[in-house]
């Protein structure tokens, strides 16, 4: 026969055990991500802008900025995930992008039980929030916080438009064929905005809109700004040459990509429209 004191004492370091397990667990769970996943190159530009670029094991394809981007394995694209190349790197965060990752894939991330941060920057101001996000979620706040202020004092710092000087007039081109354009609600449009200009389109029903080549005529913009064509000419064909307005061009990387390059591309256009107050023609 066992002696009581024997049963109660394996018992007591049984549930020792099962405490440190539950302990461990807890901790575990606890625990700052070391693995990210970024599914855009905007995330994955944020997340090196917030200090935490050191913990990315994979991106999304295009990721090339930072240069150590360039070096990430690719686990998805237009097509979606590659989940196999995902579930092997076993991350412990996955960045996930609002408007750019297929809701079937934020689910199936969910059955999985791989931890998801959903971010999106629709606003200038949202760069530094995202970035204070991603070093919270990550252990690294104090840092991504730092950093964030740096970016909202370059954001305070925008040379204002002339006061009393009349917004010039401007189109904002993302695709000539089909033509394209974004409303007001785009953050380029803050941008020409916070520039001193007035974006002709701000009213289109649509986030991005394709404008008839009579009804951006009709409009009369000052300014056009067009993505950069490389050393070719960057005369659109959908604008007359004897036209007045004065073709400008900016940088996709930095305008296309909703991350701290942004403050790249607003400096670009204000340049550009600054230019073009002390220039009746275009040349």
């Amino acid at each position: 026969m066992r002696r009581p004191c024997a049963i109660d004492l394996r018992r007591t370091i049984a549930a020792l055990a099962l405490g440190a397990l539950c302990l461990w667990a807890v901790a575990s769970h606890a625990a700052s991500p070391r693995r990210i996943v970024s599914l855009a190159p905007s995330l994955t530009e944020l997340t090196y802008a917030a200090g935490a670029g050191d913990l990315l094991v994979a991106a999304s394809a295009f990721s090339d900025f930072p240069a150590p981007a360039r070096k990430l394995p690719q686990v998805s694209d237009a097509n979606g995930i590659h989940w196999e190349r995902l579930i092997a790197l076993q991350p412990d965060l996955v960045l996930v992008w609002e408007s750019g990752t297929r809701p079937q894939d934020v689910q199936r991330l969910h059955d999985l039980k791989i931890p998801s941060l959903t971010l999106t920057v629709r606003k200038l101001a949202d760069v530094p929030h995202a970035m204070e996000r991603i070093g919270a979620a990550v252990g690294r706040a104090e840092t991504a916080r730092g950093r964030a202020a740096q970016v909202r004092a370059q954001l305070a710092n925008v040379k204002p438009a002339p006061p009393g000087a009349a917004p010039v007039r401007v189109f904002i081109e993302i695709s000539a064929l089909p033509l394209m354009t974004v409303n007001g609600e785009h953050v380029l449009s803050e941008i020409v905005t916070r520039c001193g200009g007035a974006n002709v389109f701000a009213d289109a029903p649509t986030l991005v809109a394709e404008p008839s080549r009579e009804a951006l005529l009709a409009r009369a913009p000052q300014v056009l700004l067009r993505p950069r064509q490389g050393a070719g000419s960057n005369w659109p064909d959908y604008l007359p040459r004897n036209d007045a307005t004065l073709v400008r061009a900016f940088t996709p990387d930095w305008a296309f990509r909703p991350g701290p390059r942004l403050l790249d591309a607003l400096q670009e256009v204000c340049a550009a429209l600054d230019g073009t107050r002390t220039q009746p023609n275009r040349k």
